[in-house]
């Protein structure tokens, strides 16, 4: 719309945009997947011209249509402010690793909520509510979340932290390796 074209072409105005997204959440691969139970997804993500553009930036992560989302927002509306609701993927999988080195916005506030508060959402998991500030330019380590259960109650708040993990199949490689030369 020409009135978003105006605001994104005027850095001062630009620096008041707010981004609010719930992008979409298909990915190329799933657990289903990984253990032979489900098939890929064929071209969720690669068909997508914003996985071309910054694939060699963000990695594994481009597989995934919100990353994409975060990515594109980041690198071509600079000096804005995004939220979002995600998993915590984006800010703990060893998949997203190459995606947090490049996507350098500041998370200035987080809460969880049980993924079950959204309707058609299965499963027991966080979903995260992300405010961030793209003037500000740091890679995430950690920050302190709030949390809230169904009915909107607060919990104790959670510490959301980055950590140097191996993948669980480069655990297991490791194990069976020291098994198979100890025996």
């Amino acid at each position: 719309p020409a009135d978003l074209l105006q605001v994104l072409n005027d850095e001062e105005k630009r620096q008041k945009l707010i981004i609010y997204i719930n992008p979409p959440y298909a990915e190329a691969a799933s657990r289903g997947t990984v253990i032979g139970t489900n098939k890929n997804k064929i071209d969720v993500a690669v068909k997508m011209n914003t996985y071309s553009k910054y694939v060699d930036k963000i990695g594994i992560a481009g597989r995934e249509l919100f990353a994409q989302f975060l990515i594109r927002i980041y690198k071509e509306i600079p000096n804005s402010k995004i939220a979002n609701f995600s998993t915590l993927k984006n800010l703990q999988s060893p998949n997203f690793s190459d995606f947090r080195k490049e996507y350098r916005a500041k998370l200035e506030k987080i809460f969880l909520v049980p993924a079950k508060t959204f309707d058609n959402v299965d499963g027991s998991f966080p979903i995260s509510f992300q405010i961030w500030n793209t003037t500000q330019k740091e890679t995430f380590t950690q920050i302190e979340a709030d949390v809230y259960n169904k009915k909107s109650e607060p919990l104790e708040p959670k510490h959301i932290a980055v950590y140097n993990r191996k993948y669980i199949s480069q655990w297991l490689e490791t194990v069976s390796k020291k098994i198979s030369t100890n025996y």
